[in-house]
């Protein structure tokens, strides 16, 4: 992949699927999953971590980290409001902090040739995956902003009023949304 992005990692959740706690910095295997996340994605550019806790653990990974602009927790959807917003204009790989060994396929299938008036989603084999997104970073976060101030929470309600496209994954992400991992 030629492509020069930004790495914007949404860690600012509740956790309530971890007990509370928070899940970027959950440790798996000795180290915290944004770790993880870090040492696969290895991106040539920027990182931006979206976070509402524990900042200065995050500002020690990320040159930028940012906090929600809105008092009330809206959820992802704030995050990337104000993710994209310290990122820029220019081609964004968003990830969820709990993303564990994404393939290294994933940057390039999310950002070559993408286009910038549309946002691509990854769909692997459980369905949508509406975290793991490409897309030219500050130019949605006025459609995000109407739609948080419209009363929108959810990331695929979002994706449903913006130009988009889903990008098929052979075989499945492995996330670490809770305590213990899924079971299949």
């Amino acid at each position: 992949m030629d492509v020069f992005y930004t790495l914007l990692i949404l860690a600012g959740g509740e956790g309530r699927r971890m007990g509370g706690r928070d899940k970027g910095l959950v440790e798996v295997d000795g180290r915290p999953l944004v770790d993880h996340l870090l040492a696969a994605v290895a991106p040539p550019g920027p990182v931006v971590i979206s976070a509402n806790r524990n900042l200065d653990a995050y500002r020690r990974r990320a040159g930028t980290v940012v906090p929600d602009r809105r008092d009330d927790y809206c959820g992802p959807m704030a995050g990337l409001e104000a993710g994209l917003a310290a990122c820029g204009d220019g081609p964004v790989l968003c990830l969820p902090c709990d993303l564990l060994a994404p393939p290294t396929a994933l940057p390039g299938l999310l950002l070559d040739g993408l286009d910038p008036g549309r946002v691509r989603m990854i769909e692997d084999q459980r369905g949508p995956q509406p975290l793991c997104l490409g897309l030219y970073g500050g130019r949605w976060v006025p459609s995000i902003t109407e739609y948080l101030d419209q009363g929108g929470r959810s990331v695929r309600g979002w994706l449903e009023r913006v130009p988009h496209e889903v990008v098929r994954l052979q075989g499945r992400l492995e996330n670490r949304n809770r305590l213990t991992p899924d079971r299949d």
